[in-house]
């Protein structure tokens, strides 16, 4: 997740997305994130509550809302 796009979740595409979920997934070990449950875009991400995420993804659901959270501070206040 170094490519210049991914320094802003708020302008990935759908496919960003699915890169991205598979690195959380991979570098934390969770269960497999399916990742028919986000077909989004970044921006469709920003608007997801932590429930959301965890209604999707009820075993790391939280460590992605903390992710995602973390690299949308960092894009918009870098």
């Amino acid at each position: 997740m170094r490519s210049r796009s991914s320094q802003n979740p708020r302008t990935w595409s759908r496919e960003d997305v699915h890169r991205w979920l598979h690195h959380v997934s991979e570098a934390h070990q969770l269960p497999r994130v399916f990742p028919e449950r986000f077909l989004m875009n970044g921006k469709a991400l920003c608007l997801m509550t932590l429930d959301m995420f965890v209604q999707r993804v009820p075993l790391g659901g939280k460590l992605l809302y903390k992710d995602f959270q973390l690299r949308l501070c960092n894009a918009m206040y870098a």
